[in-house]
């Protein structure tokens, strides 16, 4: 992550993070509820996955959830920009769906299952460098 980096971040993924400062200090996630059935989907969706309806709309979800699930990666994917071990956590937001990220400000043997979460976001560099990126994470809430 470069701190003298002028670049004005975006988005990592649009389609579930809308960025709500030109500083991408905050955002939203998004996705789409199902009018017929009331289910809600993190991201992109053409039908619903519990009624096959297409009849969706676009909304955001709240900035809170409670963790549901984690666990400690040690062994990190190819070209894991980030802390190593950290914690990737799963967190049930109160609209149903489940969002998995990585979890900031908890050592590895802090994380209480039930946890009240709040979406934290972080600026990092992309893969050419100059591009500023915004990713969402979870911290605890506080």
């Amino acid at each position: 992550m470069s701190e003298s980096s002028t670049a004005i971040p975006t988005s990592i993924d649009p389609q579930r993070l809308r960025l709500t400062t030109e500083q991408a200090t905050e955002g939203v996630l998004v996705g789409h509820r199902c009018k017929e059935c009331d289910i809600s989907v993190f991201g992109p969706a053409v039908f619903c996955q519990a009624c096959s309806s297409s009849d969706l709309e676009s909304i955001q979800f709240a900035g809170r959830g409670t963790l549901y699930s984690y666990t400690v990666v040690r062994v990190p994917p190819a070209g894991w920009p980030g802390r190593v071990p950290y914690v990737l956590g799963e967190v049930e937001l109160p609209e149903g769906p489940h969002v998995l990220a990585e979890v900031i400000g908890l050592d590895e043997d802090e994380p209480t299952i039930g946890m009240t979460m709040e979406l934290a976001l972080e600026n990092l560099a992309g893969a050419d460098g100059e591009t500023q990126l915004a990713v969402y994470k979870w911290r605890p809430a506080g």
